[in-house]
């Protein structure tokens, strides 16, 4: 297990996650945004872009990018409710050679709660098991669960983020921008 402890100062998210480096420039939340620098050691930069969800209830979203050299296509198909919450989501695509594959759909919670959403997939076979929480005020989210057998829990704020990940590296800034993009 490695302790992440990122901070983050405008558009920017620096500091460790066990003995590797981040250093990230971030365009976030927007509906076109991107990210680009340094994640656990490897290089990667990329956007992604989501369609209006005005009198549209199923937006498409794409990111399209690079990490440590090896091309990242991933595709989102969102089903939104008429109060525009998430219904289910579907993710698809790769990162280099390693396929992805996740089913996003919204966990029965008390109506002023937070929001919470179950993440199932597998990422080049590597089973995934996560549990997505959005604080009602966008304060804060959580991430928690299984990636291949190993425990993920990371936590993010306006200003920081922390917690401990043993999972594909590749998807460390996909799970943390992820976050970012609720708070």
């Amino acid at each position: 297990m490695a302790a992440v402890d990122l901070v983050r100062t405008d558009e920017r998210l620096l500091g460790s996650v066990g003995e590797h480096h981040v250093d990230l420039v971030l365009n976030l939340p927007t509906s076109r945004a991107g990210v680009r620098g340094e994640s656990l050691d490897a290089q990667i930069a990329g956007y992604w872009s989501i369609e209006s969800n005005i009198n549209n209830p199923d937006p498409v979203g794409v990111f399209l990018g690079e990490y440590d050299g090896q091309p990242i296509h991933l595709r989102s198909q969102i089903h939104l409710t008429p109060r525009y919450a998430v219904r289910h989501a579907d993710l698809s695509g790769a990162v280099g050679e390693h396929e992805v594959r996740a089913h996003v759909a919204p966990v029965e919670a008390p109506a002023c709660g937070p929001t919470v959403m179950d993440v199932d997939g597998d990422f080049d076979g590597a089973a995934i098991t996560l549990f997505v929480t959005v604080e009602t005020d966008l304060s804060g989210a959580h991430i928690n669960g299984v990636i291949d057998g190993n425990t993920v829990s990371i936590s993010a704020t306006h200003s920081s983020v922390s917690g401990e990940y043993d999972g594909p590296a590749a998807l460390f800034p996909l799970l943390t921008c992820s976050l970012l993009y609720f708070v």
